[in-house]
């Protein structure tokens, strides 16, 4: 069989719009923005990823649905992880329907997904078919919309835009200190969950190690293509087009290999920056347009729970921890990445359901984790951090 390379970024991925003539479908919003969608007519739920050239297929929704497939090939893929991986992609057979719109993918390579976002993922959402689209997204309201022309822009901020090789890239301006700016193109990124990411070649250049404070964090999958290591710090400032962000928390990458250590871009460019804003993209036209929503006065929150998860409670009867930041009261009470989480403050983490888990650590100061590691089970007690940047 012929072999392929192919790389995405991944994750590996709502003020109301004033459009009222153009349809929008709810979405969730919680990190990354979550689409239910149909695959050869089996219900799906997939990330939209603007960092994703391809829709992918997690390899467990795969198998559980007994989607028939026949032309297949080899294929090489790299994403937001440190690694390059082996995968399988399926050659124009798979059908998918998006905002009532029908597409075929010519290519969609099968991922472990699951690992990287949770069991809440069933594949990802590329955009290798949206060239002449709009895209508009509503954070607040949680809704999206695909669209074939752009409707009313008033109120909004027009920036030009880069659409090539099907990722989209906006000019920043980003000040560390006094002294120190970064400024070039960013990558669009809504399969990032974070604010601004930027690359390993970009902190090497300005020095960032340097920063105090600053919190490291490694992470099991940080993406496609696996591993993944960083640091937190705060900037002082983020400028896109007219708009000024300050005071906001960001990360560097330690990438060696992968998305992150490119040198095509600065940094991609996730949600939780893009969240406080009405969002178009005028794909055909080359345009951003922004307009700021409810969200966009609240304060970027220093990192206090001392990890993450992936909630992997259907498919494994556990939370998996992925990323964990050194020196947390998390890390000091033993706990380790990859531990399986079996129940917090008692309850069965199977209980929890994907949407109770947005605000659920957040409404808490401490938590009592029961893990299992290996064959052995223990409880592992820890505050929350103080913010520390």
């Amino acid at each position: 069989m012929k072999r392929l390379l192919i790389a995405t970024i991944g994750v590996f991925l709502c003020c109301s719009l004033v459009m009222a003539q153009q349809q929008m479908n709810k979405v969730s919003c919680y990190g990354h923005i979550y689409l239910e969608t149909t695959v050869n007519g089996h219900p799906a739920r997939l990330a939209f990823d603007t960092g994703a050239p391809y829709t992918c297929i997690d390899s467990i929704y795969l198998a559980d649905s007994k989607l028939q497939y026949k032309n297949i090939e080899n294929a090489q893929m790299g994403g937001a992880g440190n690694n390059v991986e082996n995968v399988l992609i399926i050659l124009n057979e798979l059908t998918y329907i998006v905002a009532d719109k029908e597409y075929i993918s010519k290519i969609s390579p099968i991922i472990q997904l699951k690992p990287i976002l949770g069991d809440q993922a069933d594949g990802i959402l590329g955009i290798d078919n949206m060239g002449g689209k709009i895209i508009a997204i509503n954070y607040v309201d949680e809704m999206m919309g695909i669209w074939d022309k752009i409707g009313d822009t008033n109120g909004y901020t027009s920036i030009p835009i880069r659409y090539e090789d099907d990722r989209i890239y906006v000019p920043m301006k980003i000040v560390i200190r006094d002294g120190n700016t970064i400024e070039g193109e960013t990558l669009i990124d809504l399969g990032s969950a974070g604010t601004v990411t930027l690359t390993s070649l970009v902190a090497s250049q300005h020095s960032l190690k340097t920063i105090s404070p600053q919190m490291h964090y490694s992470c099991i999958y940080g993406g496609i293509g696996g591993s993944s290591s960083g640091s937190d710090f705060r900037a002082k400032s983020v400028t896109i087009g007219s708009y000024t962000l300050n005071d906001i928390t960001m990360d560097y990458s330690d990438n060696t290999e992968g998305a992150l250590s490119e040198g095509e871009y600065i940094a991609i460019v996730g949600n939780e920056l893009w969240e406080r804003f009405d969002m178009i993209i005028d794909l055909s036209g080359k345009r951003l347009y922004l307009k700021p929503n409810a969200k966009y006065e609240e304060p970027f929150e220093s990192p206090q729970h001392g990890f993450s998860y992936n909630d992997r409670s259907r498919t494994l009867g556990c939370w998996v921890v992925n990323c964990l930041y050194q020196g947390s009261n998390a890390e000091k009470a033993g706990l380790k990445n990859g531990d399986h989480i079996k129940k917090i403050n008692g309850r069965n983490v199977s209980e929890i359901t994907f949407e109770e888990q947005r605000h659920l650590l957040d409404k808490l100061d401490s938590v009592t984790l029961t893990i299992e590691r290996g064959s052995e089970t223990e409880e592992i007690a820890f505050h929350f951090d103080e913010p520390k940047i």
